[in-house]
């Protein structure tokens, strides 16, 4: 009896590893078959894009990013629930964008969207902004923000290499010591520049 008891618990942890192991194996093939990478886990950023216009000569997509929490834990993050200046109401995260340079072989930050400047009120942006807490649980993902035309910003030209960085807490400067970046992405838009334009990168 004792023999067989043996049997049906080892029959049992054998079964329960192989059903972990081919759930582990769909999942990745799932998440690399959407957005072409294996997952990370714990938390995790993809960036993703839409191809979208808002009236800047040679722009076609917006970017943004989805955070996913790919832990047994839930997460508090800060966040902003806002009010756009078309009435419109959204929730983002606190947030950096970085390019990639080739020369010192190191990203730079071209956009930083934490610390004091998180969550304020800003022309031709947010009419009205309130920082909030928003819980994260296992399993679940949230849009860090809207998106925006990040091909447009100056300091990026068609093949850049850029990534996302979403911050998991927020002091004067943002916490980047726990921020968690995403995979790089290629910027795809060949934005004519002109000067005399000042350009809206969110919309």
């Amino acid at each position: 009896m004792n023999f067989r008891k043996a049997s049906f618990v080892r029959t049992l942890i054998l079964g329960s590893v192989v059903l972990a192991c081919l759930f582990l194996v769909g999942f990745e093939w799932s998440h690399y078959h959407n957005y072409g990478h294996l997952v990370s886990y714990g938390l995790h950023v993809d960036p993703l894009n839409r191809d979208a216009y808002i009236g800047i000569p040679g722009q076609t997509k917006m970017y943004y990013a989805r955070l996913s929490n790919y832990s047994f834990w839930p997460v508090n993050l800060p966040a902003c629930d806002y009010v756009s200046d078309d009435f419109g109401k959204g929730t983002e995260l606190p947030y950096a964008v970085q390019r990639w340079d080739r020369v010192s072989n190191s990203w730079q930050t071209t956009s930083d969207m934490s610390g004091d400047g998180f969550c304020q009120v800003t022309p031709l942006s947010k009419i009205a902004a309130d920082l909030v807490s928003r819980r994260l649980w296992p399993g679940s993902s949230v849009e860090v923000m809207e998106g925006e035309a990040t091909g447009a910003d100056d300091s990026f030209r068609k093949g850049d290499v850029a990534r996302f960085v979403v911050f998991r807490k927020l002091d004067r400067t943002g916490d980047w010591p726990s921020a968690i970046p995403s995979v790089p992405f290629a910027i795809e838009d060949d934005v004519i520049r002109d000067g005399n334009n000042s350009f809206r990168l969110k919309h």
